[in-house]
């Protein structure tokens, strides 16, 4: 599994969605990858601070073999 770190404003989603433009709050999210080939993430999740995203990071790679892009 790979993991990705993103931020809402980086990934341009406040110009994609025209109602949620912050996503109420949970800018920092992680993009989950089943392998490198895949386009598309399998999972996002998002907090509200890059602490809590950061800690969910390190508990997923504590977890299993992932690999952080």
């Amino acid at each position: 599994m790979i993991i990705k770190k993103v931020n809402w404003y980086t990934e341009e989603l406040d110009e994609f969605y025209d109602e949620d433009k912050d996503n109420n709050g949970y800018i920092y999210g992680i993009y989950l990858y089943e392998n490198e080939d895949e386009e598309d993430h399998t999972e996002v999740e998002w907090f509200k601070t890059e602490e809590e995203r950061d800690r969910e990071v390190d508990k997923l790679t504590n977890l299993t073999n992932i690999e952080i892009m």
